[in-house]
């Protein structure tokens, strides 16, 4: 077998080839740079002090068990024995129940300490997102390369970076002390996860094949039947709309959902793995609107109350997708409630849209387009 030219280097192939779960590995190559090259471990602590004022001389222990159970990737022990500083490295991997609320518990009472995810760039906004909301915090600040870090209780911080931008700070000081030996392992590692950082695809684990992920695309697809059946059953939903009729399921390249009317404008309840992947973590999303129909502006606009909510509300070429989030840890019945209800917020904001000819003649103008960044076929 010849490899490809832009392959990742030995390391960042064999960990994807024999290990179950590379981000072990990869924390135990940043442990180990950071613990046999002082410059290293130097430049970590002035990178992170711009959030937090973190002690100098840190040293790092590998996944410490908290009390509660939670159990960081990486620790920074200051020389009392406190740990102001956690790291939590991800790949592909979801948060745990524990993150990071938590984490953030762990870190020291009344000092500063910092909570640092790492985290694939591509994944960034998506899980930067998450965590904010699970933590219940709010990040007004615009994003400015891929640092994020705001202010939680007792004057922690909780920060995320991408593992490019880190180990690129990590390698610059290898270089500038002449640290040969750490810029190799660096390179090696950086290989790794320019690798997972890609959407390439990785060797299966047996556990992927399991029935019980059949079972639960399966639910996820009964969700959103039992969700619309409901909205349609209580007068909120109607089967189609005045320009579409009856809507019904459809299916595109990696989608499938369901065609029905909200305040008469064309709506797809539908579960998407490019969204759920790249722009919020759950698997159902909401288009409303179809091939510029009402407009995406004008849908938009209206909903803005939904848009104070960080990665709520994404306006598309020719519709406006809403996230529709999941509850965990619920009964089907409670997270069909819950799905109804985030419909509701935006049915409630959508009367009055389809009111003129314009739409219409987008619309016909469009009578076989398919949906702006997921292939569709349209509704009956």
């Amino acid at each position: 077998m010849t490899m490809p030219p832009d392959a990742p280097g030995m390391f960042g192939y064999l960990v994807t080839r024999l290990a179950a779960h590379p981000e072990n590995v990869a924390t135990d190559a940043l442990h180990y740079v950071l613990s046999s090259s002082p410059a290293t471990a130097r430049a970590l602590e002035l990178h992170l002090r711009r959030a937090a004022e973190l002690p100098v001389g840190l040293h790092y222990d590998v996944q410490s068990t908290g009390e509660d159970g939670s159990i960081p990737d990486l620790a920074g022990v200051a020389e009392d024995g406190s740990t102001p500083l956690l790291v939590e490295a991800k790949f592909h991997a979801g948060l745990t129940a524990n993150q990071p609320v938590s984490y953030l518990r762990r870190l020291p009472a009344d000092r500063p300490g910092l909570l640092l995810f790492v985290v694939p760039a591509m994944r960034l906004e998506l899980l930067w997102t998450e965590v904010l909301s699970r933590a219940k915090l709010t990040d007004p600040a615009a994003p400015a390369g891929e640092f994020r870090a705001v202010t939680a209780a007792d004057g922690h911080v909780l920060a995320m970076t991408s593992w490019r931008s880190l180990l690129a700070v990590l390698a610059e000081a290898a270089v500038t002390a002449g640290d040969r030996a750490a810029v190799a392992n660096l390179d090696q590692l950086r290989g790794l996860c320019d690798r997972m950082d890609s959407q390439a695809f990785h060797p299966l684990a047996p556990e992927e094949l399991s029935g019980s992920v059949a079972v639960r695309l399966r639910q996820y697809t009964g969700l959103i039947n039992k969700a619309v059946d409901r909205l349609i059953a209580s007068g909120t939903a109607t089967p189609g709309t005045t320009r579409f009729g009856r809507g019904g399921a459809r299916a595109g390249v990696e989608w499938w959902g369901r065609f029905f009317g909200l305040s008469d404008v064309s709506c797809l309840l539908r579960m998407s793995a490019i969204r759920w992947a790249e722009d919020r973590a759950t698997p159902l999303w909401l288009q409303v609107g179809y091939n510029g129909s009402p407009p995406p502006a004008v849908v938009h606009a209206a909903l803005a109350p939904l848009q104070a909510e960080r990665s709520r509300v994404f306006r598309r070429r020719l519709f406006v997708d809403v996230a529709i989030d999941l509850l965990p840890g619920a009964e089907e019945d409670a997270v069909i409630d819950h799905i109804a209800r985030q419909i509701e917020r935006v049915t409630a904001l959508l009367p009055g849209l389809v009111t003129n000819d314009a739409s219409t003649e987008v619309l016909d103008g469009m009578a076989d387009a398919e949906l702006a960044d997921e292939d569709s076929g349209g509704p009956a």
